[in-house]
C-alpha cells in the first residue's frame, strides 16, 4: 500500500508495485526503493527551506508560518447577479422601515427594476394563509401581504445617496431633478405613502427642497411655495431646555398631554406641512384624516408611535393657536 507521502509503509507494498511493475523483487532492491522512497517524501518536506536558503542564501531563524486559513470563497452567484441584489435589498430594507407591512400569514417583498418612469410604483395584493393557524385555530383564515415595489435600476444613486429615499416618512420611488428655483431644488417624484390597513398609495407629484425643509406637492409652483412658507413658518425655533423642540419625544408629551383641545389638519398645513405627508401620517397612525381634526391625547399617542417633526411642529401651532382664542374670549 503507497502512503499518502508518496513512499512505501511496509516491505510487502513495496514488493507489490516492483511486481506490479515487471521489476525483480529481491531484499537488496527492496531496500534502494524503501531508501529512494524515503529521500523523495524528504526532499518535498525541505523543498520550502532550500527555496528559502538558494534565494536569501540563508534560513532565517524564524521562517513564516504556513497558510492554514481556508480560503475566501466569493458569494454565490456572478458580479451582475450580486450587484442587482444588494439594490433590491437596499430598496426593501427602506420601504420596510417607512410602510406597514407583516400580516398574520406572513408577508413577501419584492423589487422590480423600470426600465421607464412609468412602470415606477409600489403594489400591495392581499393573500390568505391556510396554514398558519395551529391547534384549535386550524384550518381559520390568515392574511398575508404581498409587496411588489418598481423602481429604476440606478434608484441608490439617483435617490437614496441625495438624500431622498424617506422624506416626511414617505418612500421616494423616483426623483428628476428640474432647473432649480433660487436655492430651492426641484425634482419630479414619485412616492409611496401608507394607506389603510396594508395599502400603499403612489402619488406622482413634485418634491422641493430648501435647507432641512421638503414639500411635496401636485404641481412644481406649489411645491416651491409650499417649502417656501414651511421654511419661513419654522424659522429658527430657539433650542433652549424651555423650548418645545428641544425636548426628548416623551418630553413632548408630557409637557402637553394633560391640555385640553383638538389638532386640525389646518394646524398641520399652516405650520408647513403638506397634505401628502398629513394623509401618510394620519393613516400610519390610525387616525381619520377626513374629520379633519383629533384631540391632543390621540394626536400625542400617534406621535409617540411616529414622531415626525412636522407633527411637534403641528401640536406647538395648535396650542398658541387656542392660547390665542382663550384670550381674545377673555377680552
Amino acid at each position: 500500500m503507497a502512503s499518502s507521502a508518496g513512499g512505501f509503509e511496509t516491505k510487502k507494498a513495496a514488493r507489490d508495485a516492483l511486481k506490479a511493475g515487471g521489476f525483480i523483487s529481491t531484499p537488496e532492491v527492496i531496500e534502494k526503493l524503501l531508501e529512494a522512497a524515503e529521500h523523495i517524501v524528504s526532499e518535498r518536506k525541505t523543498r520550502q527551506s532550500r527555496v528559502t536558503e538558494r534565494r536569501l542564501g540563508h534560513i532565517p531563524s524564524q521562517m513564516p508560518a504556513m497558510q492554514t486559513t481556508k480560503p475566501v470563497l466569493l458569494p454565490w452567484g456572478t458580479p451582475t447577479a450580486r450587484v442587482s441584489a444588494a439594490k433590491a435589498q437596499a430598496v426593501a430594507a427602506r420601504a420596510r422601515s417607512l410602510l406597514r407591512y407583516g400580516a398574520a400569514g406572513g408577508y413577501v417583498m419584492r423589487v422590480a427594476f423600470a426600465l421607464n418612469a412609468s412602470e415606477v410604483g409600489y403594489v400591495v395584493n392581499m393573500n390568505t394563509n391556510w396554514d398558519t393557524y395551529k391547534g384549535a385555530y386550524k384550518g381559520w383564515a390568515a392574511s398575508e401581504d404581498h409587496h411588489l415595489i418598481t423602481v429604476p435600476k440606478d434608484w441608490r444613486l439617483r435617490v437614496e445617496r441625495k438624500g431622498l429615499a424617506s422624506l416626511g416618512d414617505m418612500m421616494t420611488l423616483d426623483a428628476h431633478p428640474l432647473i432649480p428655483d433660487g436655492e430651492v431644488l426641484v425634482y419630479a417624484a414619485t412616492w409611496a405613502r401608507q394607506g389603510r390597513g396594508y395599502t400603499v398609495m403612489v402619488d406622482r407629484g413634485y418634491i422641493a427642497l430648501l435647507d432641512d425643509e421638503h414639500f411635496h406637492a401636485e404641481s412644481a409652483q406649489a411645491a416651491i411655495k409650499g417649502v417656501r412658507r414651511k421654511v419661513k413658518s419654522v424659522g429658527a425655533p430657539a433650542r433652549c431646555s424651555a423650548s418645545p423642540y428641544a425636548l426628548s419625544v416623551e418630553g413632548f408629551i408630557s409637557r402637553y398631554q394633560g391640555r385640553n383641545l383638538s389638532v386640525s389638519v389646518s394646524d398641520a398645513e399652516d405650520s408647513g406641512s403638506c397634505d401628502f405627508g398629513i394623509r401618510s401620517w394620519c393613516e400610519f397612525v390610525g387616525l381619520d384624516y377626513a374629520s379633519g381634526a383629533a384631540p391632543l391625547k390621540m394626536v400625542l399617542e400617534g406621535f409617540r408611535m411616529r414622531p415626525q417633526e412636522e407633527v411637534r411642529r403641528a401640536v406647538v401651532h395648535a396650542v398658541r393657536r387656542h392660547r390665542a382664542h382663550r384670550k381674545t374670549c377673555s377680552i
